[in-house]
């Protein structure tokens, strides 16, 4: 009899320790024994108590068999923003951290049997594919894990879609670069326009295009030039002021014009010049001569020209001669706004006939040499059969020289 009541004991008391085992721990007041103190008032408190408690809380998390979740749990609770809810009754919590004394502690499977909620601030972490809800009461501190969510897994990638095929390069257009030169020429003289030097990236020039245009904006001359290496002479058979425009073409059809083909404008000028003098010769002999000519003058360059007249000089004081006719011819040299001549003049008088040689020099003092201008010269004439009598026979003076 005694022997059975000591088993029935034993039974007893194993199957207390079971029911112990797998029962839930039932919370009825927080603040019992607090993790932190004093109570949680902010966010920002939350974050120092877990700064200030790491060891304590390390601990925590090694008793309740999650110290892999340490880390993560400390370094989301620096930046995560927790949000305040209400813990109603009835909860349950799978673990909580807390002290008894100093002492840190876990307890398992708690249940909050309070008689009103109590408030707690919930954030969460994410590890290896699962979610994991933290509570952490604002009494108490005491950091509990509320729950765990098994997240699903993420979609699978989006397959690519097929790259698209290859598109062949916009075609580029050439590069352009031309010259003219000169830029001031006279009628009939070549200008050389080249764009040699153009160039096209994706392929080769094929074509030029110089367009001349008046002072109207009109196409006065266009000429297509088809062969390499793109240089070419015009002229122009009317003086004025005119615009070259150049357009490049590479060989898929491509046009460039500019920078490098900007208009160039060019000054042509007229080769001819009337010219008319007025002025007065004096010969020691003695005679004195008003000299009055007209004539032409042609321009080779900008440097060399032939001046032609004929004229007629009265005689306005002294026996020696009568009123004479002239025709001379003389070679011009000019540089800039001064010129000097030589040349040879036929002389003309009822007294006598003469072959001349003739020397002058002068300096245009108005207008310019591409327009109407007036100059003043000195000229100095005599036969070459008299250079003997030179003294006496030489006839010297000057005057005015209007040109246009």
């Amino acid at each position: 009899m005694k022997r059975n009541y000591g088993f029935l004991v034993v039974l007893m008391a194993v199957f207390l320790v079971a029911s112990t085992v797998h029962a839930d721990t039932v919370i009825h007041r927080l603040g019992v024994h607090p993790f932190w103190k004093p109570p949680l008032k902010s966010v920002m408190e939350m974050r120092t108590m877990i700064q200030k408690s790491l060891p304590d809380l390390k601990k925590g998390f090694d008793l309740a068999n999650a110290s892999d979740l340490f880390d993560v749990f400390v370094d989301n609770s620096k930046s995560a923003t927790p949000q305040e809810v209400l813990v109603q009754p009835g909860s349950k919590l799978q673990w909580m951290i807390f002290k008894n004394g100093k002492k840190v502690k876990v307890i398992r499977d708690a249940v909050w049997k309070g008689k009103k909620p109590f408030k707690a601030y919930r954030f969460s972490i994410e590890k290896q594919g699962k979610r994991y809800d933290f509570i952490i009461p604002l009494d108490c501190g005491n950091v509990s894990l509320e729950q765990i969510t098994v997240l699903p897994p993420p979609p699978a990638p989006a397959k690519a879609p097929a790259p698209p095929a290859p598109v062949p390069p916009a075609n580029q257009p050439p590069s352009c670069h031309v010259t003219v030169s000169p830029e001031t020429a006279f009628t009939g003289e070549a200008i050389v326009v080249d764009a040699s030097q153009s160039s096209d990236a994706d392929g080769s020039v094929a074509s030029m295009l110089i367009q001349v245009k008046d002072a109207t904006n009109q196409v006065v001359k266009e000429v297509r030039v088809d062969k390499a290496p793109f240089v070419q002479s015009i002229t122009m058979d009317k003086a004025g002021t005119y615009t070259i425009q150049v357009q490049v073409t590479d060989n898929k059809g491509a046009s460039s014009s500019a920078p490098g083909c900007a208009a160039k404008t060019i000054q042509i000028h007229a080769r001819g010049k009337i010219t008319a003098d007025a002025g007065v010769l004096y010969q020691d002999d003695p005679a004195t001569f008003v000299l009055m000519r007209i004539g032409y003058e042609y321009r080779f360059n900008n440097w060399f020209s032939m001046l032609g007249m004929i004229g007629v000089a009265p005689v306005i004081h002294g026996d020696d001669e009568t009123t004479s006719g002239m025709a001379d011819l003389t070679g011009m040299l000019r540089y800039k706004r001064f010129f000097v001549g030589a040349g040879v003049g036929y002389w003309h008088s009822s007294r006598d006939d003469r072959a001349d040689l003739i020397l002058n020099a002068g300096y245009m003092f108005w207008g310019n040499p591409d327009a109407t201008s007036l100059s003043f010269f000195v000229e100095g004439r005599n036969a070459f059969d008299e250079f003997d009598d030179m003294h006496k026979l030489a006839r010297f003076g000057g005057g005015l020289r209007l040109q246009f």
